[in-house]
């Protein structure tokens, strides 16, 4: 599940510029070590982002090792950004295009979210806050309310739900090193 849903955030950032502002309680940056992920990710995602009035697709390259994150976006078949995150420093170059709205830091706390082990998040996390797996679903809430709720609904597809900022994300991904092995 959490190779699947690695990019899930970024449609989330991606979202917040059609979306009205968060409530009073934001859901809190995460800035987890890399080394936390507990395993190297190489993946091709395709992004398929509904919020109210509008759909859009985006493509993003995501690797990650105990070292570093490193992400690129590239949206309307342009570079839109880069990102990498050492576990000290968040390096974001975006294109002048790219909404200002959506920020490195969202979009390093989103993947967080979705792909680094619970117990790491969970820790993390300001009182109040909670994620919890269960199956192929990880729901995270704020004081009971449910803000986030992501879901594995096949093999290579996850969906997000963030309810708190009324946005959909489907995310089928393909795992780059699997195919590079092969013959």
């Amino acid at each position: 599940m959490q190779r699947l849903i690695a990019i899930t955030v970024l449609a989330c950032a991606l979202a917040a510029c059609a979306t009205p502002p968060a409530p009073s309680h934001e859901t809190p940056a995460l800035r987890l070590a890399p080394a936390l992920l507990g395993h190297p990710l190489n993946l091709q995602q395709h992004l398929t982002l509904q919020a109210p009035g509008r759909e859009q697709q985006l493509d993003v390259l995501l690797e990650a090792d105990a070292q570093h994150v490193q992400l690129g976006v590239v949206a309307m078949g342009q570079v839109a950004v880069r990102l990498e995150w050492d576990g000290v420093t968040l390096t974001e170059d975006a294109a002048p295009w790219w909404p200002q709205a959506v920020s490195g830091a969202r979009i390093l706390s989103d993947l967080q979210l979705t792909l680094w082990p619970v117990a790491a998040i969970q820790a993390a996390l300001p009182a109040g806050w909670q994620l919890v797996e269960a199956g192929d679903v990880r729901t995270l809430t704020d004081d009971g309310a449910v803000v986030t709720v992501i879901t594995r609904t096949g093999p290579q597809v996850v969906e997000l739900d963030q309810r708190r900022e009324h946005f959909k994300l489907k995310i089928e991904s393909r795992d780059l090193s699997a195919a590079a092995s092969r013959p």
